[in-house]
């Protein structure tokens, strides 16, 4: 009896790591759970998409979850990062170091496999600290047609999530769209 009681306490702390540093999450996931996983260092694997002014994650076509927030709805995306602790942003400040080794070797990767960002799809698993405004809610003008969300990258990206990379790895690279 007393070994079952151990291994599902060992069952629930692996369980409960999930995404942490084990099994890596979905951006539909993390959006969904964004609230649950703000402030803590996740996993995610997922399409990244570049962005004018930086990359994001993009859910799967097959993420059903919808975050709507005064009647508005927000993209399945997390716009990625990396921490800057001089930032007068607290947003991007991060307790962690880059691993720049993984960053060049994901960079390094991505052109052997010779990543075409015009006709190719590229995944990554990231690791790294997801921020999120607890106050969405107020971050959007529903009366306000084609108002701008306040949250995370670019005007028009309006991602409800941030991700500050602490590494990157296990890319891979899809041909064609």
């Amino acid at each position: 009896m007393m070994r079952l009681a151990i291994m599902g306490v060992l069952l629930g702390l692996l369980y409960g790591q999930a995404g942490s540093q084990g099994t890596p999450l979905s951006t539909c996931e993390l959006v969904s759970r964004r609230a649950e996983l703000a402030g803590r260092i996740v996993t995610v694997r997922s399409e990244v998409k570049p962005g004018g002014h930086g990359p994001y994650l993009i859910a799967a076509p097959s993420c059903e979850y919808r975050l709507i927030t005064r009647g508005v709805a927000w993209p399945n995306v997390v716009y990625l990062a990396y921490p800057d602790n001089k930032s007068r942003i607290e947003s991007y400040h991060a307790d962690f170091q880059v691993d720049w080794r993984s960053v060049a070797r994901a960079e390094e990767e991505e052109k052997r496999q010779g990543f075409n960002p015009a006709s190719d799809r590229i995944f990554k698993t990231f690791i790294g600290l997801l921020v999120t405004y607890s106050d969405l809610e107020n971050r959007v003008t529903p009366e306000v047609p084609g108002a701008p969300k306040l949250g995370f990258g670019p005007v028009g990206l309006d991602a409800p999530a941030q991700l500050l990379i602490k590494s990157v790895g296990d890319v891979v690279v899809v041909r064609g769209n």
